[in-house]
């Protein structure tokens, strides 16, 4: 192991990973809080029958997208941003955008210890600027938010369209420098599209995704892509 990645495990990897596990856990503690709260203190607790089918009803679904997803975004965001990503949420239509869009600016290569912090970087960035931007646009926007939900006027339409245009454009920078990695995933979204096209983005991306990886790998492996120059 050379220097500079000896340096990179002990002085980023070690201790990113352990404030991680730590702030994970701590989370799932604090969300348990308001619930736990209510039986101590008020005694309220949900019967058992509708608590159970209601807690089936979300594990089915998020259990296979808490495994899927971290493994599937993980080559993006690096070690560090996946644990901020998930833990703040936003990894679809802002964790993912940024921690690509940092790479691209600055030149990184995917999978480096550059890459790595130039992405935890980016992320941690987009975290305080999205909750400054958050806390602001509550506060201008809340009392026309009732005149704009279901009123069909056009800014209504624009904020449905933001994650498809934020993975438009994140996914043109990449087209256009290799044409060839989008015509088997851009054809079977398609596809689905004209067959489904009700199916929500969390079950629709990540199997794009792993179709994605996996294409670019065998035209690779077939020379029919170059592995250089991607980022």
């Amino acid at each position: 192991m050379s220097d500079k990645n000896k340096i990179f495990q002990e002085h980023f990897i070690v201790p990113v990973g352990k404030t991680g596990k730590y702030t994970i856990l701590l989370a799932i503690v604090c969300m348990m809080l308001p619930g736990l709260f209510l039986f101590v203190f008020h005694g309220l607790l949900p019967p058992f029958g509708p608590l159970w089918r209601s807690v089936a009803a979300v594990w089915s679904f998020m259990i296979v997208m808490g495994i899927l997803e971290p493994i599937v975004y993980y080559p993006i965001l690096g070690f560090g941003g996946t644990y901020m990503s998930f833990l703040v949420g936003n990894v679809l239509n802002l964790r993912v955008p940024v921690s690509a869009t940092v790479q691209q600016v600055i030149g990184t290569k995917e999978g480096t210890p550059e890459a790595e912090i130039v992405s935890t970087l980016g992320i941690a960035g987009s975290l305080v600027a999205s909750q400054l931007v958050m806390i602001v646009g509550v506060l201008v926007f809340l009392p026309f938010i009732n005149r704009i939900q279901g009123s069909g006027q056009a800014v209504e339409v624009a904020l449905n369209q933001v994650l498809p245009a934020l993975f438009g454009a994140l996914g043109g920078i990449f087209l256009f420098k290799v044409p060839k990695l989008g015509i088997i995933p851009l054809g079977l979204a398609f596809l689905v599209a004209l067959l489904k096209d009700d199916l929500p983005y969390s079950v629709i991306i990540p199997p794009m995704v792993i179709l994605s990886i996996v294409t670019a790998r065998v035209m690779y492996k077939k020379g029919w892509v170059k592995g250089g120059g991607m980022m």
